[in-house]
């Protein structure tokens, strides 16, 4: 099919979308309010435009141009009647004034619309015809139920009454629907707020639809945005094109209502299934590890050559067990790592995982931050406050944890190959547990490298070397809370003291700070205010 005569195709089925679809709506609203001679010429205009759409479809089939048998007059001809159904079922409607007249105004334009580019066709002997409203999509939907849809959708088609119908019948469904005149608007809404679904016209000046869909499949942030293609170009090379170029669909203009309404739910439910693998995935993985092995499928080993590991690990566990029920002991154990995860997540942190009763975080991996130190000595505080101030459960004594801190270089990656886990190796990891087996109870030990690096933010205990489980002598330190000078003026909030280290440090505000850790007021009691 040359060209020219796809376009006049196209360009011919345009308006007969616009008849179906704002008839379809306009059906659906009589049926609903019983009013039945309403109906009855409403189905009339409806069969007139599909009677329409099949002598189109017919007439300028591939295999009809392709053996030259076009005739345009014969075409004129034989639209006259379905044409004529339509005025004359149109104008009872509009005598009656029982259904919206603005809808009818645009069924009646459109079908005026449609004689105009057949007799265009006719005079120019199949030359272009005059560059009408370049439609793509629309819709329509059978009467009977409606479901629930939800979603944000966004319609991008150069036609207004396009855009307009798709939009109403897609509100309808439930959906919230936004829409676009063209690409560059499109692609501008999308890096605003990226939507649910994207319904994507084809035929558009400037920048058409396979120009939006491979600038939405090159951008990370828009990739995994479904798209339905909707044109009246129905050739199956349009088809293969833009499913190769990563759409999730295709369906040809005027389309059916169902079909519209199962491929939009389909195309969600990928969508909310994937999003659901990511988040799962982004529960094992760090963002930027499980970006790294969706998109190859693999992950290389990094290198980090400042990071800050963190163990936690409760005291007297093993006794606990032999007290409490199976199912306590894990209700005890998600209670507490459910509050260190908020308090990880709150300091920027990354949590690496959970082995037993024991609870292991890093700052500084997998993006390098130069605060780490002093970000994880904070969490680590807030921690073992949290653990102090929760009772254990009944007839048990309340747990109490010891957490153990070093600084220095690890090797991270992931490994496994169907239950992925990232990890971190290194002598940093093997010396951060052996100062959370050498502290105390809910205490915070520090290494003597950790120490150096947080010494101005927070005041420490010297503990001298300390022999540790593999028989080595360590310097140790305990953190006893914020360096005092530095919690001078402090009343709610960070203190101004500490906030302007913080910054002349790392240039950047704290993420967050332990509210237990203010001192309280002089008509306050002795005791700090919990968090």
């Amino acid at each position: 099919m040359s060209d020219r005569i796809r376009e006049l195709r196209h360009n011919l089925r345009t308006p007969i979308n616009h008849i179906l679809g704002y008839c379809e709506m306009l059906l659906e609203d009589a049926q609903e309010a019983g009013r039945e001679e309403c109906v009855e010429n409403l189905t009339k205009i409806h069969a007139g435009g599909k009677q329409a759409l099949s002598l189109i479809n017919r007439q300028l089939s591939p295999e009809t141009t392709h053996m030259g048998q076009l005739d345009f007059d014969c075409l004129r001809r034989d639209l006259a009647e379905p044409l004529d159904l339509i005025l004359a079922a149109g104008g009872v409607l509009e005598g009656q004034g029982e259904v919206n007249a603005a809808d009818l105004a645009k069924i009646r334009s459109a079908a005026e619309r449609l004689s105009s580019l057949v007799e265009e066709a006719v005079a120019f002997e199949a030359g272009p015809a005059s560059e009408p409203d370049r439609t793509d999509r629309e819709t329509r939907s059978a009467p009977p139920p409606r479901p629930n849809g939800s979603g944000r959708l966004l319609v991008v088609d150069d036609n207004d009454a396009n855009r307009d119908m798709l939009r109403r019948r897609l509100e309808r469904e439930g959906y919230s629907v936004s829409s676009a005149e063209d690409g560059r608007r499109a692609l501008e809404a999308l890096r605003r707020e990226p939507a649910d679904l994207v319904l994507l016209d084809i035929m558009m000046p400037e920048i058409d639809g396979y120009e939006v869909l491979r600038q939405m499949k090159a951008d990370p942030e828009l990739r995994d945005i479904p798209v339905i293609m909707i044109s009246a170009l129905d050739e199956v090379q349009s088809v293969v094109r833009c499913i190769e170029m990563g759409a999730e669909d295709y369906l040809p203009k005027p389309f059916d209502p169902v079909l519209l309404r199962a491929r939009i739910g389909a195309s969600l439910e990928k969508k909310r299934l994937r999003d659901k693998e990511q988040s799962l995935m982004l529960n094992i993985l760090p963002a930027s590890i499980a970006e790294e092995l969706r998109t190859k499928g693999s992950v290389e080993p990094k290198y980090f050559e400042d990071v800050t590991i963190v163990f936690t690990d409760f005291v007297g566990f093993t006794l606990s067990t032999e007290k409490l029920a199976a199912e306590d002991l894990v209700w005890q154990l998600d209670r507490y790592f459910t509050i260190f995860d908020r308090i990880v997540v709150r300091y920027g942190l990354e949590k690496l995982k959970t082995i037993g009763d024991s609870y292991m975080f890093a700052g500084g991996l997998p993006q390098r931050s130069p605060s780490h130190p002093v970000d994880a000595v904070l969490a680590a505080l807030e921690m073992a406050e949290q653990v102090s101030r929760l009772s254990g459960p009944e007839g048990i004594e309340p747990w109490k944890i010891r957490v153990g801190v070093h600084t220095g270089p690890v090797i991270a990656g992931v490994v496994g190959i169907r239950k992925f886990a990232f990890d971190v190796w290194g002598d940093t990891v093997n010396y951060s547990s052996r100062m959370e087996s050498s502290g105390a109870a809910n205490r915070v030990n520090l290494s003597e490298r950790t120490y150096s690096r947080v010494k101005d933010f927070f005041a420490c205990e010297p503990r001298g070397k300390v022999l540790t489980k593999d028989k080595r002598e360590l310097d140790m330190f305990f953190v006893q809370g914020i360096v005092p000078s530095l919690l001078a003026g402090a009343g709610e909030g960070i203190p101004p003291a500490f906030l302007r280290r913080y910054r002349v440090y790392f240039q950047k505000n704290p993420p967050a700070f332990p509210e237990f850790l203010l001192p309280a007021p002089e008509s306050a009691s002795a005791t700090s205010d919990g968090m």
